[in-house]
């Protein structure tokens, strides 16, 4: 299988915990179509909040999607897998930012 080499291009925009992007903000934001979005919602890898019927997402949503977005595009993934990978991305984040509060506490 031969990878092919993929350019994506991000919007820059500043988001505070609290916000929260629409369907179409978050799919443009990631390089995504709105379509894209909605599936990962629908089969469960996304998290959305309903607001008086539309789907939303908060500021924490645009990091997982990318990341998901990148893995599907750069390994043609799938969307579970891609899913997983971000989860496993997340937890190291986690634990390496617990690890450095620990070490802080030792010295």
């Amino acid at each position: 299988m031969t990878l092919m080499p993929t350019t994506a291009v991000y919007e820059t925009v500043e988001l505070i915990d609290g916000d929260v992007l629409s369907v179409e903000q978050l799919a443009r934001l990631c390089g995504v179509t709105p379509q894209w979005v909605l599936a990962r919602v629908r089969d469960q890898l996304l998290d959305a909040t309903w607001q008086a019927g539309a789907c939303t997402f908060s500021a924490a949503a645009v990091w997982r999607a990318r990341q998901m977005a990148a893995i599907e595009r750069q390994f043609d993934a799938d969307p579970a897998l891609a899913a997983l990978v971000a989860d496993l991305s997340e937890e190291v984040q986690r634990l390496r930012a617990e690890l450095v509060y620990h070490l802080a506490r030792a010295i």
